[in-house]
């Protein structure tokens, strides 16, 4: 979820802008003149950065009430002298800086646990109203630093507090509650935003008693709603709407006496809008802004054309018909006062934004010089010793560096992540770092290159995916959920690693996934394919389990068959059966010996008989 905070603010008159920077460091301009007055810079401005700041009451716009005690005038006078910039923190502590002295005037602490989300000043009880994510709103003594009252507002955060009077309070979670700050109860309820409220403006007419109406903005909503405090009825309708082209970043409003209110808002794209209308009933339809404002940059060529400047910040001047804004950036912004009163439709400024620089550069200057040696002059030096400036004969050798795998070229990068090869030994360290993975994802999103996603990608590694999602930017983690959607969307075997890095990324990523307010446009098409792949999971498990069984029951049929009744369990063999066998085996064997004795003289007879025929 995007944090919008409220880091920039004007003075009650349109005097002075202060703004905090991303890095806590407080600062002040003039915009008469444009130049940096002051610059604070708190001691724990890298922990605690600031989230939220307001101007306090100065002497010129005390309203003090004639019942009230001299001591407290004098105290409210005081700090009306000072004048003070309350400034909320991510640590919950509230910083008050006096713009009078250039120095910090008191730290109010051990109050919230959490961010502070808003700050508003009430002057009439010398007090200060704090709200926070930690669900709890605190009256803050502003003399004393000590806190009057404490309660918890809602059972989320707290996101915008208005005070009404010194009964009355107003607080934003994702819904408006009208409080009695005195018995901690809750009046009435207004309910039309979606998302956090951010802004709630007071819009008191000149009748106070019966018509007191305020706004109201939410994040990521364009549209402002105004609201009617009646506290007959127990839940609020919105009696206007105003339509701007993008989110409200800055709004201010002027009420006059006779006519209808204006209101400027600013929104987050950098245009300039202004409404007008007189609240009077219920209207239906929701207005648009009379006019938009635009600034572009004038260009020397004539065939360029003109880019856009965003508005920064915007304040109607109270009784005239003129208004301040603030273009540019916020390392030299530019401050210019328009005459509204004459414009009637959407306009485009073109300003000049060419500056000099101050610092000139010549390149054939350099700030190093070379003392002049006159040819005249004969150095004394041992016969050794020779003058340290290389000749031109001289070789240089250059030294060898220490190869850095963030040096090597995308080629090497790409070689180095080949999944096939393994180390030889297991202590030897793989080629891929997590460091690398990340940069080589991040180049391959922002080119939109197939193959270096697909070579990221296609890494099964868990540790890998784990480590490397983890350093994943918060704001790409959106694209690479849509890659993975779309490279599962195509039935391929090989991005079945993508799996293993949607898992990887809902597990490492999920409370960051369950706050973007978008986030259904992008898990609604991958719940719809998972839903649609395990559609048939259930009929193709029974068709496995039917074919087991058929295959089983052929396995059965068309196997031999033995009947283990049919071999005898036991087998005996007496000793007299064994020595009856090796008897008669002997005995054969003695008559097979007489035979062949007997036979023996007859083949000698034959072998002579045969022999005398053959001489014959």
């Amino acid at each position: 979820m995007s944090l919008y905070r409220n880091i920039i603010a004007f003075s009650h008159h349109g005097e002075y802008l202060a703004y905090s920077s991303p890095d806590g460091c407080l600062k002040i301009w003039e915009t008469s003149t444009g130049t940096l007055k002051q610059e604070f810079t708190p001691s724990s401005h890298l922990t605690a950065t600031c989230t939220t700041l307001t101007w306090g009451p100065t002497q010129i716009n005390l309203n003090l009430p004639k019942n009230s005690k001299k001591s407290k005038n004098e105290s409210l006078s005081v700090v009306g002298n000072l004048q003070l910039i309350a400034m909320g923190t991510l640590t919950g502590d509230i910083l008050l800086y006096s713009f009078t002295n250039a120095e910090l005037y008191s730290l109010l602490k051990n109050g919230h646990t959490g961010a502070v989300n808003d700050i508003y000043w009430c002057c009439v009880t010398n007090s200060l109203f704090t709200c926070s994510n930690d669900q709890h709103i605190i009256q803050w003594d502003i003399t004393s630093g000590k806190i009057k009252s404490k309660w918890k507002a809602d059972k989320f955060a707290v996101y915008s507090i208005c005070v009404i009077d010194e009964n009355h309070l107003l607080s934003a979670g994702n819904s408006i509650q009208l409080w009695d700050i005195k018995q901690k109860s809750v009046i009435k309820t207004f309910e039309g935003h979606s998302t956090e409220i951010r802004h709630l403006l007071l819009l008191c007419t000149r009748d106070k008693s019966q018509n007191e109406y305020f706004l109201s903005a939410a994040l990521g909503d364009r549209v402002i709603n105004a609201w009617h405090l009646n506290e007959k009825n127990t839940k609020g309708r919105t009696v206007a709407s105003f339509v701007s082209t993008s989110e409200p970043g800055n709004i201010d409003i002027d009420q006059k006496k006779k006519g209808p209110f204006r209101m400027s808002v600013v929104t987050k794209d950098g245009q300039f809008h202004l409404f007008e209308h007189i609240l009077n009933g219920t209207r239906k339809q929701p207005l648009l802004p009379k006019f938009t404002i635009q600034i572009a940059s004038k260009t020397n060529n004539a065939s360029s054309k003109p880019y856009l400047i965003p508005i920064l910040a915007a304040n109607i001047s109270e009784g005239l018909d003129s208004c301040l804004i603030t273009y540019g950036t916020f390392i030299k912004p530019i401050f210019e006062r328009i005459n509204i009163s004459d414009i009637s439709k959407d306009i485009i400024l073109i300003r000049d934004l060419s500056f000099s620089s101050t610092i000139s550069i010549e390149d054939s200057v350099s700030r190093i010089k070379h003392a002049e040696k006159p040819n005249s002059v004969k150095m004394l030096a041992p016969g050794h010793m020779i003058d340290v400036t290389l000749t031109e004969n001289t070789s240089r050798k250059r030294k060898q560096k220490n190869v850095d795998i963030r040096e090597l070229p995308m080629e090497e990068r790409l070689k180095a992540l080949d999944l096939s090869t393994t180390p030889k030994n297991l202590t030897e360290e793989p080629a891929i770092k997590s460091d690398s993975m990340v940069h080589l994802l991040l180049q391959g999103l922002q080119s939109k290159d197939n193959s270096m996603l697909s070579t990221v990608l296609q890494c099964g590694d868990k540790i890998i995916i784990q480590n490397t999602l983890k350093r994943l930017p918060l704001q790409s983690i959106l694209l690479v959920l849509k890659e993975l959607y779309e490279r599962l969307n195509k039935q391929e075997p090989r991005n079945h690693p993508c799996l293993r890095w949607l898992i990887g990324l809902l597990t490492v990523h999920l409370p960051y996934l369950m706050s973007c307010k978008d986030i259904d446009e992008y898990l609604g098409p991958i719940s719809q394919l998972i839903e649609a792949r395990i559609e048939n999971f259930s009929k193709m498990r029974q068709l496995q389990g039917g074919l087991k069984v058929l295959l089983s029951q052929i396995d059965s049929h068309t196997s031999h068959f033995v009947d283990p009744s049919a071999q005898p369990l036991v087998e005996y063999e007496s000793e007299s059966s064994e020595e009856s066998e090796s008897e008669n085996v002997d005995i054969f064997s003695e008559n097979n010996s007489d035979q062949v004795v007997q036979s023996t003289p007859d083949e000698e007879s034959q072998s002579s008989d045969s022999g005398s025929d053959m001489e014959t």
